[in-house]
């Protein structure tokens, strides 16, 4: 039988519901069956059905959504390590806010790409319907009053002829690589495969780079506040943000330095993943207590960093693309209006 995921949206929203069980002091066991009975959606009470008859069973939390196949591995793990350490409140809370925190990072950047990649297509569609269909309309009605077109306009035309030609062939190119990537979309396996692979090969530079330290940032928060020693932190923590080759590199290095008795602010410095300041704050904090708090302090700061990059990207890449295809029609219509200007003035 397919094991069912547990949607993203729904991951902050389930931690919040067993956080307020857990507060309560309702059985978890019986909580669950609540949940069940309240729950609409049948592909929900699947795995909700998986977590009761486990619950109810005697396993402990961490072992039934891990048995449940529906949930993170980083999510059982750290729900496994509340339970060793007695602070399973803390941490579902802390993960209710972490999955929102992702939530929100995800929909910011789904905004943000939206807009420029829709007015990219517009911009792509505008300048093949002139070069295609239009030009050669002025072309031939030219040839008939004996004028041409200027070079620019010409060369455009000749292009749009040669795309044209190319069309057929491009159109099965499209659908073939549109086919590709809904196949990939569709099949987990092949979904997580090229996930991987992105994620190894671009996932360790520039915004993305920033996003995954964000996401070390908040996942050591939470593995040092729930108990683990910092080499084990940095290990757990490297499963969340890792697979690309870069940050893989830089949390290896931070663990084998923790492991070798070095101070962790000081391995998290020489790591690379921290500016100067935030590294001063590192010491400051390991000094005085506070590196839990402060650490989720920074990844808040690096997630907002991020976000501004992306919009100051973004910002950049709109009114480009809008001064293009402005200066693309612009060359266009002169080059069709100052032959006819020259042949009306011829004529006059």
């Amino acid at each position: 039988m397919k094991r069912l995921r547990v949607p993203a949206p729904y991951l902050p929203v389930f931690c919040r519901e067993l956080y307020q069980l857990v507060r309560s002091g309702v059985p978890l066991a019986e909580g669950l069956s609540m949940l069940r009975e309240d729950e609409t959606d049948p592909d929900t009470r699947s795995w909700l059905d998986s977590l009761c008859r486990s619950t109810e069973e005697g396993m402990p939390l961490a072992s039934a959504l891990r048995e449940s196949g529906a949930f993170p591995a980083y999510m059982t793990d750290m729900v496994s390590l509340a339970e060793e350490t007695g602070r399973l409140e803390d941490v579902l809370l802390s993960l209710q806010r972490h999955y929102d925190r992702q939530l929100r990072m995800a929909a910011d950047i789904r905004g943000a790409v939206t807009v420029p990649v829709t007015l990219f297509a517009v911009m792509v569609a505008v300048v093949v319907l002139l070069v295609t269909q239009v030009l050669p309309v002025f072309d031939r009605v030219f040839a008939q009053l004996g004028v041409r077109m200027g070079a620019v306009a010409t060369g455009m035309m000749n292009a749009g002829a040669v795309l044209a030609r190319a069309g057929t062939g491009l159109a099965v190119a499209l659908v073939l690589v549109a086919a590709a990537a809904l196949v990939v979309g569709l099949v987990p396996a092949l979904r997580e495969k090229f996930t991987l692979w992105f994620r190894r090969r671009f996932g360790g530079r520039g915004i993305l780079g920033q996003m995954a330290v964000s996401r070390f940032a908040s996942s050591l928060s939470m593995a040092v506040a729930s108990g683990l020693t910092m080499e084990e932190s940095v290990e757990l923590s490297a499963r969340l943000c890792g697979g690309a080759k870069e940050i893989d590199e830089k949390t290896e290095q931070c663990r084998k330095d923790i492991e070798a008795g070095g101070s962790p602010a000081d391995a998290l410095a020489k790591s690379g993943m921290f500016s100067g300041r935030d590294c001063r704050l590192l010491k400051l904090a390991e000094q005085t207590g506070s590196l839990p708090d402060t650490l989720e302090d920074l990844a808040r700061r690096q997630e907002e960093e991020s976000l501004r990059r992306i919009d100051r990207t973004v910002g950049a890449i709109e009114p480009a693309i809008v001064v293009i295809t402005s200066a693309l029609a612009g060359v266009i219509l002169l080059s069709v209006m100052l032959p006819l200007m020259g042949l009306l003035s011829t004529i006059g």
